[in-house]
């Protein structure tokens, strides 16, 4: 009884955890945003929602985001990449080490992959500076120049697994689809879909892999 009330702490703790890193680097960043065109611009809450990519946008591309979120997660399972260097001291993935492959890491991958880190760099990233980026400039060097900004933080993978450097390309050209997705869409739903879908799999992939 007593473990069982752990887990489910563990579970209230991540879902706080998720939600309120959330607020804090999207929904800070997004406030700002917000202030800025009400206060420069006298634009309605409405319309900086949909120039920050808060809409549905174009059908057509959620399904390509679709397609795109199943081939990179299929790719993913295929390669199989070693998961030892994300058990690291330093790895985002470092807390599902041992969880196996439940309902607890399942929950605890969805709140990661799609609120924490999905949601919240899709907004910032995508949502806010490529939309503005896309509204400045051509849009090839507006989405190489977002992809080139997104992929800024994840070259400290390097400081705990520097043989990971591969895969820097790899984001980079990822952040590339994201941003063509959203940048084409006027959304952001499709690239956090892509988002979300490639952190989810690498989540549960560390658990399962990693499980007594």
């Amino acid at each position: 009884m007593q473990h069982e009330e752990v887990h489910a702490m563990s579970l209230v703790d991540a879902a706080l955890s998720a939600f309120l890193q959330a607020a804090i680097l999207g929904g800070v960043p997004f406030l700002g945003y917000v202030i800025y065109h009400k206060r420069r611009h006298k634009r309605t809450f409405g319309e900086i929602a949909r120039r920050a990519g808060l809409q549905l946008g174009e059908r057509r591309y959620i399904v390509y985001s679709l397609v795109f979120a199943l081939a990179g997660t299929l790719a993913l399972v295929i390669w199989s990449p070693p998961v030892e260097v994300f058990t690291r001291q330093g790895s985002a993935q470092r807390q599902f080490v041992g969880l196996g492959f439940g309902m607890r890491a399942i929950t605890m991958a969805f709140l990661n992959g799609v609120v924490q880190t999905g949601f919240t760099e899709e907004l910032v990233f995508r949502g806010l500076i490529a939309g503005s980026l896309a509204r400045r400039l051509p849009i090839v060097w507006a989405n190489v120049s977002q992809a080139g900004i997104f992929l800024l933080p994840h070259v400290l993978i390097l400081k705990f697994a520097p043989e990971m450097w591969p895969i820097l390309p790899v984001v980079f050209a990822g952040a590339l689809v994201f941003g063509w997705i959203r940048i084409k869409s006027g959304s952001i739903v499709g690239s956090w879909l892509m988002h979300a879908s490639g952190n989810v799999t690498m989540a549960l992939m560390v658990a399962s892999r990693t499980s007594a």
